[in-house]
């Protein structure tokens, strides 16, 4: 938000698209390891509707599909204050969302930490199943 606020908008850009195809790199082999191990992996992982990140990502992939007159997934237009425009993309610094057509995703640091701390959940509970999966030597009781 800091980049954007200072009218640096590519570069506030460029950070939020590296930060949504990390995260939902993230998001896509935790679904893969959760896939595999099943239980409470898999239940945490399902918690979390991860959707509408992915498609604020997509929004900066394939720019050519948005372009006005393509009739393929242009923005959609929004009416505010009584006009209706269109929003190609943008950063909503009041409450700090990142707009693309008619949607909107939170980039807050709050959605920051919240995202971090789903993560370290998920690998908690992976180290929990690989521990509960290790064999007991013989000659202990578990």
């Amino acid at each position: 938000m800091s980049h954007w606020r200072a009218g640096e908008h590519d570069a506030a850009m460029v950070e939020l698209h590296f930060f949504l195809t990390a995260a939902c790199r993230i998001v896509a082999f935790m679904k893969m390891a959760a896939e595999h191990m099943g239980g409470e992996a898999k239940a945490h992982i399902d918690s979390r509707d991860s959707s509408m990140m992915k498609r604020a990502r997509d929004h900066f992939e394939h720019i050519e599909d948005r372009l006005y007159g393509t009739g393929k997934n242009r923005p959609r237009p929004i009416t505010e204050g009584g006009a209706t425009h269109t929003v190609h993309f943008g950063l909503r610094a009041a409450d700090q969302h990142f707009t693309f057509g008619d949607k909107a995703l939170d980039v807050s640091p709050t959605f920051l930490a919240e995202f971090l701390s789903f993560v370290d959940r998920f690998l908690e509970l992976v180290d929990e199943a690989i521990e509960a999966a290790k064999p007991v030597p013989a000659g202990r009781l578990s």
